[in-house]
């Protein structure tokens, strides 16, 4: 009876799980703070200078007479914001505990004015970007009025060429030229087939200036869309760095105070 009693307590020693020694939770002392307020504050600086190769990458080669190009530079430019934004967030980010070196106080001086000047510069080139909005939609509509120009000098001489040509022989070569073949049969007599050709024709025109109007409609658009999210950009993107110079003036006036 000994036995299996204790065969027993064994068994039962061996299914019960060991219970897990209750951790203490890790303080975040004064030391850890600062590390994790110097590791976004490197951060910050990592950001601000990828921010200048996209810069620079975007404005070389210079082509400032181009609209479309200043257009496409100016998307880009919004569209990269989130970084010298996040990048200047994350440098001036300090607790009470922090201590700013002395030349750390002239670094960050710097990078506040810097940031008026950043906004400044993108609000100034709203008036740049309307300008070539209304420059690319004039170039659009211009570019169709030429296609629309061509396709009817070219259908103007067809058709007077079609006019000219009495022989069965000279309609069929027409017709075989323009890729008509199909529609024009051989046992028509002349004036019918004529007649045919001159429909197709019209109908091929028809067919080439609705596509060229779908596809100006889309040109304009996207050109809108475009407009309005580079021109809305730079005004927000301005803005930004203007409230990042504004709340971060306690730097300029440091030695002011003390």
């Amino acid at each position: 009876m000994l036995k299996s009693e204790t065969f027993y307590n064994l068994n039962s020693m061996k299914t019960q799980k060991p219970e897990k020694l209750s951790k203490k939770p890790i303080e975040i002392t004064e030391a850890v703070e600062k590390r994790s307020f110097a590791l976004l504050r490197f951060l910050g600086y990592t950001l601000l200078i990828f921010s200048l190769i996209d810069y620079v990458s975007i404005f070389i080669p210079l082509h400032l007479t181009n609209p479309l190009w200043e257009f496409q530079a100016m998307a880009q430019m919004v569209d990269h914001v989130w970084s010298p934004l996040l990048g200047l967030t994350f440098i001036f980010l300090y607790n009470q505990t922090s201590i700013i070196q002395t030349k750390q106080v002239s670094i960050l001086k710097f990078l506040s004015w810097f940031a008026l000047a950043i906004g400044i510069f993108y609000l100034l080139l709203l008036p740049l970007g309307i300008n070539n909005s209304l420059t690319l939609y004039k170039n659009i509509n211009n570019q169709f009025a030429n296609q629309q120009a061509q396709q009817q000098e070219q259908l103007q001489k067809v058709t007077e060429k079609l006019n000219g040509i009495k022989s069965p022989q000279e309609l069929n070569n027409l017709a075989n030229s323009l890729n008509l073949q199909n529609e024009a049969g051989s046992n028509q007599s002349p004036k019918d087939l004529k007649n045919r050709i001159s429909q197709q024709i019209q109908t091929v025109a028809q067919n080439t200036s609705a596509a060229a109007k779908a596809a100006n409609r889309q040109q304009i658009k996207n050109l809108v869309k475009d407009a309005v999210r580079i021109n809305l950009g730079t005004i927000i993107s301005g803005i930004c760095f203007i409230t990042i110079w504004n709340l971060t003036v306690w730097i300029r006036i440091i030695e002011k105070k003390y």
